[in-house]
């Protein structure tokens, strides 16, 4: 022990070859079925045995395999050659009947309040103990009830990604009435809405915000770091009116009267969408004065966020 918190290096010296041969061996035949050759191959093959095996030798090994509690079955594969495999092992992490419903309670429950990055943390926990527990039931249960299901995890984290770095992207949309289409968006956040997982975001086609389906994304096609507005978009002023609350000017607003207690803002933007993102920060403390129409087209998000967070 000294030389290796010396050196940090496993030498001869060090090791115990017969326990080293042990574990060799129980790893190979947990990983699937292997015949003698593949065992002794493999032990003449390693850095530090070198050796070749003779098959009384191997089924000493086996037979100390079996009183540590594998259950070693030998099977005769398609090639006809006898193969050795561990079918249970006390290593294995299992779980009862009992405690899978319990799990699958907890899962349930705790899966309403997620977000959806605590959602792909939740679901690779469960792919890493799939690896280790011999229950398909347990997996399977899991997984049906997974919102992540039918979804390319790796593409969902770069879609957090864009929407967290606020970019412009370009997605392949496979839409139920027009079939794979390009959109562009500018990506605000991946929400859950009636257990389902959206990239909600403006979409500059039609000028407005909107929940796109992140089963039916395809791919990223392009990410652009700035936002870029529809050339065509006029620019519109915005006056609203925030009450004690901190308020530092975006480069679009600018302050046109303040008092003790009162801020009245006015902002010259043609992104409308990001201005009501930014309205939203403000909660309650916000007060939209004009234009009349924007005004009415904030009341109407307002209204579609809370029948969002009481739908069934």
């Amino acid at each position: 022990m000294k030389e290796f918190y010396k050196t940090q290096k496993v030498t001869y010296n060090l090791m115990s070859f017969t326990g080293f041969k042990a574990l060799l061996i129980f790893s190979m035949l947990t990983e699937g079925p292997k015949s003698y050759k593949e065992i002794s191959d493999k032990i003449e093959d390693n850095q530090y045995l070198r050796e070749k095996i003779s098959i009384d030798t191997m089924r000493v090994y086996i037979n100390s395999l079996k009183r540590i509690g594998c259950e070693i079955k030998r099977i005769k594969g398609e090639d006809k050659i006898s193969k050795y495999l561990i079918t249970e092992n006390p290593f294995e992490l299992k779980i009862s009947p009992d405690q899978m419903k319990s799990i699958i309670k907890v899962y349930k429950n705790i899966s309403k309040s997620m977000d959806v990055k605590d959602m792909l943390y939740m679901d690779n926990l469960f792919e890493k103990i799939g690896k280790y527990v011999k229950n398909e039931e347990f997996i399977s249960t899991l997984k049906g009830f997974s919102l992540l299901k039918d979804i390319d995890k790796n593409l969902l984290k770069d879609l957090i990604d864009c929407c967290e770095k606020k970019q412009q992207i370009t997605i392949a949309y496979n839409s139920p009435n027009s079939g794979i289409k390009n959109i562009e968006i500018a990506a605000n956040e991946i929400i859950i809405l009636n257990n389902k997982i959206y990239l909600n975001g403006f979409g500059f086609e039609y000028e407005h915000t909107n929940n796109f389906l992140v089963s039916r994304i395809k791919e990223i096609k392009n990410i652009t770091d700035i936002v870029v507005p529809n050339k065509n978009s006029k620019k519109i002023i915005v006056e609203y009116e925030l009450e004690n609350c901190f308020f530092e000017p975006e480069s679009y607003e600018k302050i046109i009267n303040k008092t003790e207690s009162k801020i009245l803002v006015q902002a010259e933007t043609s992104n409308t969408f990001f201005l009501k993102q930014r309205l939203l920060q403000f909660g309650p403390q916000c007060k939209i004065i004009s234009p009349v129409d924007f005004k009415q087209d904030f009341i109407s998000l307002l209204k579609d966020m809370k029948a969002g967070y009481y739908c069934d």
